[in-house]
């Protein structure tokens, strides 16, 4: 996994962790934005939501369903295969964040072509395997992990942080913001990917969510280059 421990503030901006915490929300949205397509076009599939397709799987089965449970268990692969895709280039490479963007560009186009050919179920699958490497690219924002599509961990995690706060233990508040920051940040992208699919289709959706990469590369691209010359003039 990739983690930056963004504790450290500086003399000429924001806190660092503030725009780790943007980059973050921003991974979240896309991934509950692409959940509301998953879910309109895979008979209620997610694309990021593993809990959920594993229950379906699990149903499936009970009901004899082999088709329905061919289809969670496909996806659910995808995803699995996204993570372990992803792990190996975040550790193969000196820029993992810009890598593992691109490549997931690149996959997003080609689902694209593949839905405007008339394949949404493959299209999808393939967009299961990019949010399984999108979850590699989470980040640890003071000590609290962000980025991720896991909005269950994330309302553990809020309440969690609320209790801790309520017993003065430090990091507490901090932990809640960024925890309730993934959940609404995932709320929005669902509300966003249920308006757009609704409102203008598959092809049109995916053609967004990959813009949303491209920003996405570019913002991480943006950090580096802060915190680079951030570095250079504390040397």
């Amino acid at each position: 996994m990739i983690h930056d421990h963004l504790d450290a503030r500086t003399s000429n901006g924001p806190p660092k962790q503030t725009f780790h915490l943007v980059f973050a929300s921003c991974v979240t949205a896309l991934a509950g934005f692409l959940d509301a397509v998953g879910y309109t076009y895979l008979n209620h599939l997610y694309v990021s939501f593993m809990s959920g397709n594993s229950t379906h799987l699990g149903m499936a089965f009970s009901a004899g369903q082999w088709g329905s449970a061919l289809n969670a268990g496909f996806v659910v692969a995808a995803f699995v295969s996204g993570s372990f895709i992803g792990t190996l280039v975040a550790e193969a490479t000196l820029r993992p964040i810009m890598a593992l963007l691109v490549l997931e560009a690149a996959l997003c186009a080609a689902a694209i072509a593949l839905a405007a050919a008339g394949h949404p179920t493959l299209a999808l699958t393939l967009i299961a395997l990019t949010m399984g490497m999108q979850n590699v690219m989470h980040q640890n924002i003071s000590g609290t992990d962000a980025g991720k599509s896991f909005v269950t961990g994330a309302l553990f995690g809020f309440g969690q942080a609320l209790a801790h706060t309520l017993r003065g233990r430090g990091g507490g508040a901090m932990g809640a913001f960024v925890h309730g920051s993934s959940w609404l940040s995932f709320i929005a992208g669902v509300v966003c990917g249920a308006l757009s699919v609704s409102g203008w289709g598959l092809v049109p959706s995916l053609a967004l969510a990959w813009g949303g990469l491209v920003l996405l590369a570019m913002l991480a691209w943006a950090i580096s280059i802060r915190e680079s010359s951030i570095l250079s003039n504390e040397i």
